[in-house]
């Protein structure tokens, strides 16, 4: 292509592989941008047993979060509101060293937590 810029004369020469590399560079630059890496948030705690309180809000499984203590329990635990079902809690031998993905259940006043990730500490 040739364009007259005030009596001057510009080539411009467009090779097709620059440009399928400028897209290819540009392609991983956006996905780079754009990923996010996923940090260890997870916390240790220890799932104790069952709580035998029978409430509205009180029952299922206890479970103390290391460096997160429960205000409203006298000894700091919560109970297990919801728990990923590849972790059965039936037929453990408690206490059981756990490290965990949580966040403080809507419901029953903040006694409850729900569990998105799960691991035993050997």
């Amino acid at each position: 292509m040739a364009y007259n810029v005030s009596g001057l004369y510009l080539v411009i020469w467009i090779n097709p592989y620059s440009m399928k590399f400028s897209c290819i560079l540009f392609g991983l630059i956006c996905l780079a941008a754009g990923c996010k890496k996923h940090t260890e948030n997870m916390d240790n705690a220890t799932i104790i047993g069952g709580d035998p309180r029978m409430s509205a809000c009180l029952g299922g499984t206890f479970i103390l979060i290391d460096g997160h203590p429960n205000p409203r329990d006298q000894h700091g635990y919560y109970d297990i509101g919801a728990i990923p079902s590849s972790f059965p809690l039936a037929g453990l031998k408690y206490p059981i060293k756990v490290k965990i993905e949580w966040h403080i259940a809507p419901q029953c006043y903040g006694n409850y937590v729900d569990i998105t990730r799960i691991g035993t500490i050997p």
